[in-house]
């Protein structure tokens, strides 16, 4: 039927998107670490536990970038699946792969084709091919997938290793935007891989790296929280809690539990910024980049120093220590809004709210924490300083505040008196002092320590002035300087 003498008919259409639209998915903005991450999860949740990744010039000059695993490989239609857009293929609840979309738009993000092996146990090695180029020389949404030839079946057994019976590899041919060097590509998958899956390595999944096809070394498992250091103070390990969320297929309140752990670093080496701890390099630095929540998705890292300002927080430099690891089941991903390459999460008002809830006791806990650690250096650094007074050179000096001998002294100036002057201002107060060296092979050494004993008093003074001291650990201090000052005898 026409309408108004126009050519429209009424009924259903066909809407295939043009296959233009494969060019289009290579602009969405995946990074490299999202790519391969990508790759790497469908590896686990077909069972492998080891995986390995080679970047490599081909005959062309062109960086390939090759995944092989030893998982429970691929039968004809689940291959075919695989290299179908949104083919949504039925995994388990706890599975890491998502949406059907992430593999092939990660491979697209770096190049325009790629390759795949497979084999299951019972079957023959299988191939296919997914070329863009191909596709819209066509027009069509259509791709090559058969059995392997004996050139292909012999490359699959050769990397997958003869003691494997399945296994899948991926080859993105001719990485266009791959825009490092393979060195660099090997530095940063050892860190990606370390943080995000660290997890799956402590499990025993092997993942090894490396810049020639050839096996490389494996990779290590990154702790954000650095258990390892004896130094690291454990505020929560693995506490589980139970949290709602909103089932959108049966509309109803549901619950599941999520896991938190929360630590307080070590302190970092003076002007390390934060990059050392006791001499040592650290592989997050500590510092408001690296400082937040980390979380992970059935014990996959999918957003990393997370700050959301109801839970964690503005990030602030005295933060920089604290970071707080939550662990949840996939049953929340309509809750924390992730999208389907798994690069961040948005969780919504309802589980914000718990998760506040949740994470405010272990906030205050660990600011108390460096709280007593500010008492203790505070009190350590009064000790230091009121031996540093007790010299074998009899030294009088006066400090604002103490009292020697049991009479208070003058609080606008502080004198040390014992032979040759130095002018010194301590808070624009009038400092002078005599120094008698008693031999002149000694004389520098007597009037550095002089200059030290100055910068301490000025050090006292400031913290005896600060608000964010302790009215407790000010009180210690001057017990300190009192008992020091009181054993000084004038010359």
């Amino acid at each position: 039927m026409q309408e108004s003498g126009i050519g429209i008919n009424r009924g259903l259409v066909d809407v295939t998107p043009d296959v233009r639209l494969l060019s289009v998915l290579r602009a969405t903005g995946v990074n490299l670490n999202t790519a391969i991450g990508e790759i790497l999860d469908n590896s686990i949740d077909a069972g492998a536990n080891e995986i390995d990744l080679y970047v490599y010039n081909n005959d062309r000059k062109k960086s390939n970038i090759m995944i092989v695993d030893n998982g429970k490989g691929m039968n004809d239609a689940t291959l075919r699946g695989s290299l179908t857009l949104a083919k949504e293929l039925k995994l388990g609840i706890n599975q890491l792969g998502k949406y059907g979309m992430g593999m092939k738009t990660a491979a697209l993000s770096l190049s325009t084709q790629f390759e795949i092996f497979t084999q299951k146990a019972s079957g023959e090695v299988l191939y296919g091919e997914y070329n863009i180029n191909k596709m819209e020389q066509l027009g069509q949404f259509k791709t090559t997938v058969r059995l392997a030839n004996e050139e292909e079946t012999s490359f699959f057994k050769s990397k997958l290793g003869r003691r494997q019976r399945s296994g899948t590899i991926i080859i993105i041919k001719n990485a266009d935007r791959l825009d490092i060097t393979h060195q660099t590509f090997v530095r940063q998958m050892q860190s990606f891989i370390g943080l995000t899956y660290k997890n799956f390595i402590n499990r025993g999944i092997a993942f090894t790296v490396n810049d020639v096809p050839a096996k490389g070394d494996k990779i290590e498992a990154i702790d954000v929280l650095m258990r390892e250091n004896k130094k690291t103070f454990v505020v929560a390990e693995r506490d589980h809690y139970v949290v709602e969320y909103n089932a959108p297929k049966i509309n109803q309140v549901k619950n599941t539990s999520i896991e938190v752990s929360a630590t307080v670093l070590p302190k970092p080496d003076h002007n390390s910024k934060g990059k050392k701890i006791d001499g040592k390099d650290v592989q997050l630095p500590l510092n408001q980049t690296n400082q937040g929540i980390y979380f992970y998705r059935e014990g996959r890292m999918v957003g990393q120093a997370l700050n959301w300002h109801n839970v964690f927080g503005e990030k602030h430099n005295e933060k920089n220590r604290f970071r707080i690891e939550i662990n949840c089941k996939s049953e929340l991903d309509q809750e924390i809004n992730m999208n389907f390459l798994k690069g961040n999460v948005y969780p919504t008002i309802q589980l914000k709210n718990q998760l506040s809830e949740i994470i405010e006791p272990y906030m205050a806990e660990m600011r108390e924490k460096l709280h007593l650690e500010e008492k203790k250096e505070l009190a350590a650094k009064a000790k230091k300083i009121a031996s540093g007074l007790q010299k074998q050179r009899k030294i009088e000096m006066v400090i604002p505040g103490t009292a020697v001998n049991g009479k208070q002294r003058p609080t606008s100036v502080d004198k040390v008196k014992v032979g040759s002057k130095i002018d010194r201002t301590i808070d624009n107060k009038a400092v002078s002092k005599t120094v008698d060296t008693k031999g002149n092979s000694k004389s520098k050494n007597t009037v550095r320590d002089i200059k030290k004993l100055l910068v301490a008093a000025k050090e006292i003074r400031k913290l005896l002035e600060a608000k964010e001291v302790s009215e407790e650990v000010k009180n210690e201090l001057r017990a300190e300087l009192g008992l020091a000052v009181a054993e000084l005898q004038t010359v």
